[in-house]
C-alpha cells in the first residue's frame, strides 16, 4: 500500500475514535510515525499527509547574483581596453574603487569559469642546450 494512503488510513481510524497504539501497532508503524501525522494532520494544512522536501531552502554559501553579474561585467568593460590588465587583480581593484568588498580571488575565478570569461594561455617553452657538458643556456 502507498504511504500517503497509510498516513490517510490511520488518521481516518483515528478520527472514528481508535486509540493511537492500536492503530500504529496494527499497521506496522511506530509511535513517533504516528504522531508525526497526526501533528501535521492538525496544523490544518489541505495536503498534510505529503513528505516536505529535506532539500535546503536557500544556499547560504552562494555569492549573490548581483555580485556575479558585476563581477562579468567588469571584466568584459576590461576586455574592451587592448592594453588593459584583466585578471583576479585588476577586477579587485574596479570593485574596491566603486566602494564594494569584492570576494576572495577563488571567488572570481570561480564566477568567470562558469560565465566562460577565463582564457586559458598555454606558453610552449624550449630550451636550446649548448654543446659544452658543463653549460646549461636557456633562450
Amino acid at each position: 500500500m502507498e504511504e500517503e494512503t497509510l498516513r490517510k488510513m490511520a488518521l481516518e481510524q483515528y478520527l472514528q475514535g481508535k486509540s493511537p497504539q492500536s492503530i500504529y501497532q496494527e499497521m506496522g508503524r511506530s509511535k513517533p510515525w504516528f504522531f508525526k501525522w497526526l501533528e501535521r494532520y492538525r496544523a490544518g494544512k489541505a495536503e498534510w499527509y505529503q513528505d516536505l522536501s529535506t532539500a535546503p531552502h536557500s544556499h547560504a554559501l552562494e555569492t549573490p547574483a548581483t555580485m556575479r553579474s558585476l563581477i562579468k561585467n567588469i571584466r568584459i568593460q576590461l576586455e574592451e581596453n587592448p592594453y588593459a590588465q584583466v585578471g583576479v587583480s585588476a577586477i579587485k581593484w574596479e570593485c574596491q574603487k566603486l566602494g564594494i568588498i569584492p570576494p576572495s580571488d577563488s571567488t572570481i575565478n570561480r564566477i568567470l569559469r562558469k560565465e566562460g570569461l577565463l582564457q586559458i594561455v598555454w606558453v610552449k617553452i624550449s630550451l636550446k642546450i649548448s654543446n659544452s657538458p658543463l653549460f646549461m643556456r636557456f633562450l
